[in-house]
């Protein structure tokens, strides 16, 4: 059996906020070692929104996605958190 190396110092997570609504993406590693781009989304006041994971094929692809999601919500005025 093979040891997974996780780099905890390699994550990374971005929250916005617009109104009452929030978003939330994070670049971390799922339980296999596969970097994955997990995106949560909904109304502040709801219990539980909704949410995405993307798996990438290595970090630099999940660092261009978390950039690229960044870019999307600035230019949809969700202020950073």
């Amino acid at each position: 059996m093979q040891a997974i190396n996780y780099q905890v110092e390699s994550w990374q997570r971005q929250d916005w906020l617009k109104g009452r609504r929030y978003y939330s993406c994070e670049l971390r590693q799922n339980l296999f070692g596969q970097w994955v781009v997990l995106r949560r989304w909904g109304r502040v006041s709801a219990k539980q929104g909704q949410s995405l994971e993307h798996a990438c094929q290595n970090y630099q692809e999940g660092l261009a996605l978390l950039n690229a999601i960044t870019k999307r919500r600035i230019q949809r005025g969700y202020d950073s958190l």
